[in-house]
Parts: structure tokens; C-alpha cells; sequence
């Protein structure tokens, strides 16, 4: 059988993963963000301007958007319901289509960031929103919201992928969630009966954060999660520690886009002490190869880091790769 040109491109973006990362664990991750030759193009052209230390990089293909900061759990290790500074808010339903409208090269869209992205009132007409604008959609929840209605609005979204953040196994996530991990699991296993049964082509993965915390449980969480989501991943925690490497992130063709419009470089900017400008009165185009960002990039090409830059690391454990180095 001939192979498509979708299935060459995967093939292409694991051997990226092995060979030129050489973070083979990222292999599936790659897959996901860079499904088509044109995705691959444009960040084959931002990682150019990368490796080149350059001032500008290629085009913004991907936001990352902020649509509530507001969560309904109170995990030991997150910010949102401990000691964020920021107000709580919900962005206003006219100010996200917009933002989608003024950003014509946007190909990917994340509508979640700091808070639980089910809780805003009109998450669903959000995905779809731009869903019928062909744009690739990602959202990333703890799972306590997915009920019957909810799970049928999500497949009737244009939804591209949805991503249960989980944390090791059972006794670890009631530990540092409060939450019992079984009913997250049987919700996940119903949406993908109805999804099956709809015939859409929506993708389920299921996330871990690794520390010291949750790595004893990791093996556990691979084994239970294995044949109930379509992906099994895991990822470093961010950690206080200094970095010594030039990030990716400036580069890489994202924007993270808070709720009250502020743009910052970095999802774990989780202040907006990276303010680069505010998505809501400047085109999100111009703040990606603006005047600050271009002093972030020249600040990483040149390891002289400053604000939450400095102290930025990841969780090291020979499991999985460093996603930002």
C-alpha cells in the first residue's frame, strides 16, 4: 500500500525525535504538533532562526490562550488556587474570536493555560469557533468535568485532541489533587465508547507531570493508562534552578496569551513577568517579532537570562527529556 503523505511526515517527525533531538520519548509529542508538511516547514524555519541565535524567527503559527485562570481543585503543587496574583477572570467570549480573526497565520490553538479550560461557560463555542476556521485544536483538563453532556459537546466541537492531566497512580493523585483518580478514569474510558461509537476523529491522551513526588508511581501510571488513552505521555515538572541554556520557546512560533489579554513567551510564565504586550490592542504577529521579544531572544542567544528566565529548569529522570533545553 502507498504510503500518505501524513504517514511520511510522521515518519519524519519521529526520526526528528531520535536523531536530531535525541529525545525519542518525544517522538509521539512531535507527531501531534507537526502532523502536516506545512506545520513541519514553518517550524523547521523557526528552529533555523533558533540554532542561528537570530533576532527574528518565522512565523506564529500556535497560541496558547488563557481562557479562565479559575480551577475547581487545589493541587499541592500548582499556583492557581494557592498563591497566583493575578485575578481571577474569564476572557470574554467576543475578545477570543477576535483574537482568533487578527491572527491570520495561526494554524494551532491551545485554549488553556493557568486554570481548568471546561469551567469557562462557553469553552465550546470556542473550539469550534475555531474549528471552522481549520485551525488544530488542544485542550488540557483535570478530567473532573467530563459528564455525559460535557463529553458529547466535546465531540461535537471540531475538538482536534483532549488531554487528561493525571498525576501517577491512584494514591499519588488523591495525595496531591484531593481527588479520587478512578472516576477520572471511567469518564475517559466513556468518551472513548461515545467516541468510537460517533466515528470522531477526536485524539484522547493522558499527561503526568514528573518530580520526585510522582516518578515512583510513573511505571504504575504507564501500565494502567496503556490501551485506555490513544497516548500515554509524561512530562518534566518546571523546577527553581538556574538555567544555563538557550530555551526554545521565543522562538518556536507560540504566543501564550493570558486572560486579560497580556502576551508572555512561556507557559510557565505564570505571572506575566514576560509581558511582551496585550493580544487584546496589538496584533498577536507583531508582539511575536516586536521589540521585546526580540531583546528575550537576544538575551537566550547571548545565556545573559533575567526575570523568571534565570530560574528556570526542569525535573531530570532518565524517563523522559527535557522539553525546553
Amino acid at each position: 500500500m502507498r504510503a500518505t503523505s501524513s504517514s511520511i511526515a510522521g515518519r519524519f517527525t519521529d526520526w526528528v525525535a531520535r536523531r536530531y533531538l535525541r529525545k525519542p520519548d518525544q517522538a509521539g509529542l512531535l507527531r501531534v504538533k507537526f502532523p502536516t508538511w506545512d506545520a513541519i516547514g514553518h517550524a523547521a524555519l523557526n528552529e533555523a532562526a533558533y540554532l542561528a541565535g537570530l533576532e527574528r524567527s518565522g512565523r506564529l503559527t500556535t497560541l496558547n490562550v488563557e481562557i479562565t485562570n479559575r480551577c475547581n481543585l487545589r493541587c499541592e503543587y500548582c499556583p492557581v488556587n494557592r498563591d497566583l496574583a493575578r485575578a481571577k477572570l474569564d476572557m470574554p467570549f467576543d475578545a477570543f474570536c477576535e483574537l482568533i480573526v487578527r491572527t491570520p497565520t495561526l494554524t494551532t490553538l491551545l485554549p488553556f493555560q493557568w486554570g481548568e479550560p471546561l469551567l469557562h461557560p462557553r469553552v465550546f463555542d470556542m473550539i469550534a469557533f475555531a474549528a471552522r476556521r481549520g485551525i488544530r485544536t488542544f485542550v488540557t483538563t483535570n478530567g473532573t468535568r467530563l459528564d455525559a453532556d460535557t463529553r458529547q459537546a466535546l465531540l461535537r466541537s471540531g475538538l482536534t485532541r483532549l488531554t487528561i492531566s493525571v498525576d501517577g497512580d491512584d494514591a499519588t493523585h488523591l495525595r496531591m489533587r484531593g481527588q479520587e483518580l478512578a472516576p477520572v478514569r471511567e469518564r475517559v474510558l466513556a468518551l472513548r465508547r461515545e467516541r468510537d461509537a460517533a466515528g470522531v476523529a477526536l485524539a484522547i491522551d493522558v499527561s503526568m507531570v514528573l518530580d520526585a513526588t510522582t516518578a515512583p508511581a510513573h511505571d504504575e501510571y504507564v501500565r494502567a493508562w496503556t490501551g485506555v488513552a490513544d497516548r500515554v505521555q509524561t512530562i518534566p515538572r518546571m523546577i527553581d534552578a538556574p538555567r544555563t541554556t538557550a530555551c526554545r520557546e521565543p522562538w518556536r512560533g507560540l504566543l501564550v496569551v493570558l486572560a486579560d489579554g497580556t502576551t508572555t513567551a512561556c507557559c510557565a510564565d505564570r505571572e506575566g513577568e514576560l509581558a511582551l504586550g496585550n493580544a487584546f490592542t496589538t496584533d498577536p504577529a507583531r508582539i511575536f517579532d516586536g521589540p521585546a521579544m526580540r531583546e528575550l531572544r537576544r538575551r537566550h542567544a547571548q545565556r545573559t537570562f533575567t526575570g523568571p528566565c534565570a530560574r528556570c529548569s526542569e525535573f531530570d529522570h532518565p524517563a523522559i527529556s527535557r522539553r525546553f533545553g
